[in-house]
């Protein structure tokens, strides 16, 4: 489930690219070399690499980067998928015995190549500048997971004076049947550990995608009922397949019950608040007060969904009992 839409500006990601380009280069590049020169000339896997990345060290150098800055994802699947076609004479996806272990013999190169272990460490890419995972991800500005918007994504210093964050990277297209995405940064979403390892898992299924689907591809609701204490917390996919795939992969419908709290005190006071507008206090706890009721009772509508968790839902709501109060 997409809760929040990673957007950056400009510079934040001309920021990102150039630190991710400079460190392709001192890393990968020269395994990719290596793998190169160790194969020779008539090597088929050899033949493979210098096809998928091209017949010169610098057009190699230029394709590579990117493999791992483009955002066409769905593109560079269908170059390296054709290529392996081409060389090889038979699918990527192919299922057969001789053939799995020609594809695994390639993807070990591939994850020797882009190193993707080697990320999680970094490397200094110049004298005072070190790009890694967890840099990658605290560039990128994220508070809250955008796949669930229930759990926060930190950032700390441990004992060692090291920095470390909490939030995982997602794999968008899965590393271990794409490994040819596994350095790309617009494959790489934050997330927290919960969304990416115990509930999408190594799923494929295509739910929404956080660099691309807006905000609103889904909301919630809750239904219309007399009392204040609010039963279910629904969904509305809006009848799209990836938000529905979304929903499923992350259990979102299950685990967002456990908020059933937080909206039905939001629909007590939206109740109050719409009867007696700014006097809704007074009139409800018999106080005169001199700041502003609707800013106290609702300040998460004045918030970006990307700075708590649970602001999405709190909004959605508040939105749907205003409509309903207002009529």
């Amino acid at each position: 489930m997409l809760m929040v839409k990673i957007e950056l500006s400009k510079e934040t990601r001309k920021y990102i690219d150039d630190q991710h380009r400079e460190y392709i280069e001192i890393t990968i590049v020269p395994r990719l070399e290596m793998k190169i020169k160790e194969y020779g000339e008539d090597d088929e896997k050899g033949r493979f690499l210098k096809t998928l990345f091209g017949d010169t060290e610098d057009k190699r150098k230029s394709c590579i980067i990117n493999f791992c800055i483009s955002p066409n994802l769905i593109d560079l699947l269908k170059t390296f998928e054709d290529v392996f076609n081409d060389t090889y004479g038979f699918e990527y996806r192919s299922e057969s015995e001789e053939h799995r272990k020609i594809i695994k013999d390639m993807e070990s190169d591939i994850n020797f190549i882009l190193n993707y272990e080697g990320f999680n460490i970094g490397k200094a890419i110049s004298k005072n500048v070190k790009w890694s995972r967890h840099i990658f991800i605290t560039s990128l500005g994220i508070k809250v997971c955008p796949y669930c918007n229930r759990q926060y994504i930190t950032s700390y210093e441990n004992d060692e004076a090291e920095n470390r964050t909490t939030a995982d990277a997602d794999h968008y297209y899965p590393k271990a049947k794409y490994p040819i995405l596994q350095m790309n940064i617009f494959n790489l979403v934050p997330s927290c550990n919960v969304c990416n390892s115990k509930t999408k898992g190594s799923k494929l299924k295509k739910h929404l995608y956080p660099y691309e689907d807006e905000s609103d591809s889904l909301s919630f609701e809750i239904p219309t009922e007399i009392s204040d204490r609010v039963s279910e917390i629904l969904i509305n996919t809006k009848m799209n397949k990836k938000a529905e795939a979304s929903v499923e992969v992350f259990k979102l419908d299950k685990i967002y019950q456990a908020h059933l709290d937080e909206v039905s005190e939001i629909k007590e006071r939206a109740k109050e608040y719409y009867a007696f507008k700014e006097k809704a206090y007074e009139a409800t706890h018999g106080l005169k007060v001199p700041f502003n009721i609707f800013n106290l009772w609702f300040e998460f509508m004045g918030k970006n969904i990307s700075s708590e968790p649970l602001i999405k839902l709190k909004q959605d709501v508040f939105k749907q009992l205003k409509n309903e109060l207002q009529k």
